[in-house]
């Protein structure tokens, strides 16, 4: 019997839980329109940033304007790049120096059997 004393103890009336929701229902209230201002700025807000956003990307800047960050983002690539130590560039030269020659070999060597065999073929020179 304890038991049921302190449950019934415990439970609020219905007339007190009704006096406090009268009490929450405003409040509620207000922070709904206090939201929904909030979205209708914000809304205000992204709308007139956007079209200021169009008219600048839509206006183009003067030729100096452009030439001049032309000039400075080819700066910042130059900053980037790595550039070569000597010892690496005298290999790289040779490498390529050596690829040369032998691709001209086999390109001279490839004519010269291609044109004696047309030469055979055709009985052209004799």
């Amino acid at each position: 019997m304890a038991n049921k004393k302190s449950k019934k103890s415990t439970q609020a009336s219905p007339a007190s839980e009704a006096a406090e929701a009268r009490k929450v229902a405003p409040k509620k209230a207000q922070a709904k329109k206090a939201v929904a201002a909030k979205k209708d700025a914000n809304v205000k807000k992204a709308t007139s940033a956007k079209k200021t956003t169009k008219d600048k990307k839509n206006a183009k800047p003067g030729f100096l304007a452009r030439t001049k960050k032309y000039f400075a983002q080819v700066r910042s690539e130059m900053k980037r790049v790595v550039w070569p130590s000597k010892k690496e560039l005298v290999n790289y030269s040779v490498a390529v120096v050596v690829s040369l020659i032998a691709v001209g070999v086999v390109i001279a060597v490839l004519d010269s059997v291609i044109s004696g065999g047309l030469v055979l073929f055709s009985g052209l020179r004799g």
